[in-house]
């Protein structure tokens, strides 16, 4: 099993962290909460040479800052991010926990 830079940075701070992603220079940019993480594949037969499993983390989106793509995102849904839709940039926003504060923008990955 996987486990990537990314997903194990974010496996330190609990469920309910706020935080900034954005992909692609800044083309799309997401505030978002911290939802839980996860095994999952790649969708491939298991089996198959291209079947390959790992962690993800699903983000609940509570702030659609820019989008210049074609995503059909609503607010308070979830939106998976693993070594296959990875974020250029994820930063701590607003408040690291629901009643605490913490530096804005430091950045996590």
């Amino acid at each position: 099993m996987v486990i990537d830079e990314m997903v194990r940075t974010l496996s330190q701070y609990p469920n309910g962290t706020f935080l900034r992603l954005s992909w692609d220079c800044e083309s799309f940019v997401i505030d978002g909460i911290l939802d839980t993480i996860y095994e999952t594949d790649n969708g491939a037969d298991e089996g198959s040479k291209e079947y390959q499993e790992f962690y993800a983390c699903a983000i609940q989106i509570k702030h659609i800052i820019k989008s210049s793509e074609n995503r059909t995102l609503a607010l308070n849904s979830l939106i998976e991010i693993s070594i296959n839709n990875q974020p250029t940039r994820i930063e701590l926003s607003r408040a690291c926990l629901k009643n605490k504060s913490c530096t804005k923008g430091k950045r996590v990955v």
